[in-house]
């Protein structure tokens, strides 16, 4: 299997509901998750009436042949490298004794260092090492993903006899900076086919409030990135991934993208350091009546287990004659801690 990467570029804002406040207007986050990707390239396809293309990505799906990630910052720095960032793990790396000769200043502003660093979602692809250092040391890393802000748009809403104000949550991605999605695949032609459907999803957008335009994006320019094991990567960061891929035997397998197991997975989870998801939520039709979805927990991204758990597919019920999935699949990078 190789993999792929697909950086996006977001032509307009996004309104991606941050963890836990999902149904809020004045919240919005940077975050898109790959069950959520996976629901929205089977609704596009669906109301396209793209019947073959569904199935065909359903298929594929189940039989292994391709498997996502989340999808993950990603900024160019000013010698115009391209950096990939990754989650930060869910590791609890206790530090070594303080080392000598370091005075009280020293220890209070590492620890401050620290504490900043528990608010940091991602760490650069090839830092992860580093990171994983700087926590037994003592220390920490000062590198963050810095991709876009967050703001408040006033918007009026006009359909009642009197007009009245609300607020919109969005986020704005920087010039140089945007979105990637990880494809693991052994085919090719499915490699060329994924672009193609990105490219297509992307002219109707993702996220919420996409009848105000948001959401809209496209592959950057470059196209997407191969990774191949036996080359060296095109930047650092690419390198770096293709190497936490490949890390099957590493100790500890961080997961990219949200993990539905099995009963007989559940041993092995319980190996782990994970953070749990709860996903849930409202199917709208054309008919816009919403139907309230089965909720379920998944392992979320960032979470280290012993082993690649395969994870599974779960239906969550139908809508007008049509199955509802929740995409729970696991890709991993091996991370040493």
């Amino acid at each position: 299997m190789s993999c792929v990467i697909y950086p996006l570029v977001f032509d307009t804002a996004v309104h991606f509901a941050p963890t836990g406040q999902e149904g809020r207007l004045d919240a919005a986050g940077a975050s898109y998750t790959a069950d959520t990707l996976f629901s929205a390239l089977c609704a596009e396809l669906a109301a396209a009436d793209e019947i073959a293309a569904l199935e065909r990505l359903y298929q594929q799906v189940m039989q292994g042949e391709i498997r996502f990630s989340d999808l993950m910052p990603w900024r160019r720095d000013g010698e115009g490298e391209m950096a990939f960032y990754l989650p930060r793990p869910v590791l609890s790396i206790p530090a070594d004794t303080v080392s000598p000769g370091e005075g009280y200043e020293t220890v209070c502003c590492h620890a401050s260092a620290r504490k900043k660093q528990k608010s940091m979602k991602y760490i650069r692809a090839g830092e992860m090492d580093a990171y994983v250092r700087a926590m037994r040391t003592g220390k920490a890393l000062a590198s963050g993903a810095e991709v876009g802000a967050a703001s408040l748009r006033p918007r009026v809403n006009t359909r009642g006899e009197v007009p009245l104000p609300y607020y919109v949550g969005q986020f704005d991605f920087h010039a140089d900076a945007g979105l990637y999605l990880l494809l693991e695949t052994g085919d090719e032609e499915l490699a060329d086919w994924m672009g193609e459907l990105l490219t297509w999803l992307g002219m109707t957008g993702i996220g919420g409030k996409r009848s105000s335009g948001l959401g809209k994006f496209h592959i950057e320019e470059e196209g997407d990135i191969r990774l191949d094991t036996s080359e060296d990567g095109i930047y650092t960061d690419d390198a770096a991934l293709c190497a936490l891929l490949a890390a099957a035997d590493a100790p500890w397998q961080m997961a990219l993208s949200p993990v539905l197991p099995t009963a007989e997975d559940i041993a092995a989870v319980k190996e782990g350091a994970y953070r749990l998801r709860r996903a849930g939520g409202f199917i709208t039709d054309p008919r816009h009546a919403a139907v309230k979805k089965n909720s379920i927990c998944l392992i979320d991204a960032g979470s280290c287990l012993r082993t690649r758990v395969a994870g599974s597919l779960c239906d969550l019920g139908a809508q007008d004659g049509h199955p509802v999935w929740r995409y729970g699949f696991g890709l991993y990078a091996g991370v040493t801690a």
